[in-house]
This record gives C-alpha cells, sequence and structure tokens, in this order.
C-alpha cells in the first residue's frame, strides 16, 4: 500500500487475516480456516502469494529511485541524466624490445608479468638495425587487475631466440571493472546535484564520469599573489585523478573546464581545440598506499565455512574502498562489517602499510594519498571459541 509515508510493505498475518475473510464472508462464518483444514491450507497458500506480489511491486514502486534501484533498473535511470554504467575495458601499455635487427614479431604474441596477466600484441613489430622495436599490447581480459606497475611485463609466454628483453616502461592504463551499482549511484547522485559544466562541483562530475576514474580532488588557489600551502602557484586549478588514462582524463578536463584557467601539475598531455591548435593540460595523480589487515574471529556453527573467509575479506576491503582521497583509515569502521556477517561472534584487527608492522592505530593519510587494497593484502585467522 501506498500512502503519505511511502510504500507500507504487506505482512503476512495480515494477508492471511484478510484471505480467511473473504473465505468466511462466501462459505460462511463458521468455515474452518485452521492450519490443517482444507481451507486453512488454501487460505496460507493466497496469503503467501499475495505477500510474493507485494514484495514484487514494492521492488517495482523502488526501481524508480536512484537509492532503491539496482541492476538494468539503475541502468534506466542513468538514462533520465544521460549517463550509462562503465563497463569493463582491457588495459593497454607500450611494449619496448631488444634481439635480432629484422626479426618480426608477429600480431597476437602473447607477453606476461610474473602474476599470469597476459597481453598480447595487436601490430605487428620489426626489430631496426640495433634490434630495437616497440608496440602497443593489450591485456586478454577485462579488468583493473591489469593495470601492471611499470616494468612488470618481461616474460614470453613462447620464449623466442630472436628475442632477448622485453619490458614496459610505463604503467599499463586503460583497465576497468564493470561499474558495481553502488560506484554508478553515486555517480547517479552527483549527476543530479550537479551537471558536467565548468563551476568546480560541475568538473568533479565530468571526471568521475570519465570511463575509468574512481577518485577526483582539485584545489583551487585563488590567491593573486601566493602560493598555497600545497605549493600550488597563484590563481591556479590542480587536479589529482585516479584512474582513467591520462589522454581520457586531459581530454575530460579541457572540454569542462573554464577557458583562461591556469592547471597545475607534474603530469601533461595535449589535446586539440577546434581552431586545430595544440593546448596542454596538466594534473596530476593520488599516491596509492596499500593498506594490509590481519582479522582475527571467533565463529559459531551458522558462519558459512565455504564462503566465509572470503566475505570477511570483502568486509575489509569494502571499507577501504569507500574511502576517500585524504581519508583516514579508521581501524573501529571495520567492526560494522565484519559483525553484519552471520555466524561472526568476535573480531578484532589490525592494519598498516606495511605487513610486518600491523597495530590498531589509525592511519592517516595524506590530501593527495588513497588507501588500496586486496584479497592479497588480509590475512583471515579463526581463533578457536
Amino acid at each position: 500500500m501506498i500512502d503519505e509515508n511511502g510504500y507500507s510493505p504487506l505482512n503476512y498475518d495480515d494477508a492471511l487475516d484478510t484471505v480467511q475473510g473473504f473465505i468466511r464472508k462466501e462459505n460462511g462464518e463458521d468455515t474452518n480456516v485452521s492450519s490443517r483444514s482444507f481451507w486453512g491450507t488454501i487460505a496460507r497458500v493466497l496469503a503467501q502469494i499475495a505477500v510474493n506480489l507485494d514484495e514484487n511491486c514494492e521492488n517495482v514502486h523502488d526501481s524508480g529511485y536512484i537509492q532503491q534501484a539496482t541492476g538494468v533498473n539503475l541502468d534506466r535511470i542513468g538514462g533520465n541524466y544521460g549517463l550509462m554504467r562503465k563497463q569493463a575495458e582491457p588495459a593497454s601499455v607500450t611494449l619496448s624490445f631488444a634481439g635480432t635487427p629484422g626479426y618480426v614479431i608477429p600480431t597476437g604474441t602473447v607477453f606476461m608479468d610474473d602474476n599470469g596477466n597476459e597481453f598480447y600484441s595487436v601490430d605487428d613489430c620489426q626489430l631496426d638495425v640495433n634490434g630495437v622495436g616497440s608496440t602497443i599490447v593489450v591485456s586478454s581480459e577485462l579488468g583493473s587487475q591489469y593495470n601492471v606497475d611499470a616494468g612488470t611485463i618481461v616474460n614470453q609466454q613462447s620464449p623466442v631466440e630472436e628475442l632477448d628483453n622485453v619490458t614496459n616502461s610505463q604503467a599499463a592504463e586503460g583497465g576497468q571493472d564493470m561499474e558495481t551499482d553502488l560506484d554508478f549511484r553515486n555517480r547517479l547522485l552527483l549527476a543530479s546535484n550537479s551537471n558536467e559544466s565548468g563551476t568546480i562541483n560541475g568538473v568533479y562530475t565530468a571526471l568521475m564520469n570519465t570511463q575509468g576514474v574512481t577518485a577526483v580532488k582539485s584545489v583551487y588557489n585563488a590567491s593573486i599573489s601566493d602560493n598555497d600551502s600545497y605549493g600550488n602557484p597563484p590563481k591556479t586549478v590542480h587536479y589529482y585523478v585516479q584512474g582513467g588514462t591520462d589522454q581520457d582524463v586531459a581530454n575530460t578536463i579541457f572540454r569542462v573546464g573554464g577557458g583562461g584557467i591556469t592547471l597545475y601539475g607534474s603530469l601533461s598531455k595535449t589535446v586539440l581545440d577546434d581552431s586545430g591548435s595544440i593546448q596542454t593540460i596538466f594534473f596530476d595523480r593520488p599516491q596509492e598506499t596499500p593498506i594490509f589487515a590481519k582479522v582475527s574471529v571467533k565463529v559459531d556453527d551458522i558462519f558459512d565455512k565455504n564462503e566465509g573467509t572470503d566475505d570477511i575479506k570483502a568486509a575489509v576491503e569494502g571499507y577501504i574502498e569507500s574511502l576517500q582521497m585524504g581519508s583516514k583509515v579508521v581501524t573501529n569502521q571495520f567492526f560494522s562489517n565484519i559483525y553484519a556477517i552471520d555466524g561472526v561472534n568476535y573480531a578484532d584487527i589490525t592494519i598498516g602499510t606495511d605487513k610486518t608492522k600491523l597495530s590498531t592505530d589509525n592511519i592517516t593519510l595524506t590530501a593527495f594519498e588513497i588507501p588500496i587494497i586486496d584479497d592479497d593484502n588480509v590475512e583471515v585467522d579463526y581463533v578457536p571459541n
């Protein structure tokens, strides 16, 4: 039922009373509707059907709102704002080779890092007279895990004598996981508050809408003559952007940022304006700081031993992933996620930026530092009851 208080879900007991009332009205007030009677069984079946239908109606009702919609329904709401869920993308990077002069590395040749992440070449590459060459390689699968560090793609899947050395001088970029409902919902809420524009909030919205971007922070130094506390020159804007390719980030800043604004940063990319002139866009990347955690738990019989460890790791990672650039990592904040797991009776957690130096102390990050974590950084220890 919908009233001024919103949608009120149908209670099973209320549904059963209503159905029993209809049965008595049609068959007589003395009709037996107890649980073991024929009409009582029919009443309970119909009551459960009514509750199930009402739950579906509630889901339909909620699907029209950003905060409640999920899956395809959330995608359809995104269409109202001209936004689409970010799709999973492969990572790419330029590989450099050294070997026998004139040797041709064929398209589709596979190279790997030490973790087994595979990348294949998209073009033939012939080594020059000095035996060196380079070509672009793309990850064999989609996902952010393929944004590997510089100097890590050093292995040939099928080694040949003509290649002596292979490496990536820069980190791979562009890899992205399918955007979750939570992240897409947050972007829709941003869009509902501030459309893409040259305002502070509008540029933030535009950058967050950029493929692969997961975090943004900007520093505006409005002073006419003084550097700010971060060392930014007067009358400058300094963007810190996590995720996305350098070129995509630069394109977004150029497209949305106001004209005549001086940009500052250690990274630079060029874009072409409509007049054919080259413009240089400056920005920076935040420092990504790995967080390590050890969770000691006591569990009871209802704890899911098959998936429990993954659930605990996901709870820890969920809190870290919810933090923004410069946020403090607060030890006590992990517990609400961990204790929400069925069967966990007791939990203790230690954290740190060094796996060998964990404690219960909070972790304070700098303004442009962002915490990151993965399954390998979380250790789960089960303590006997």
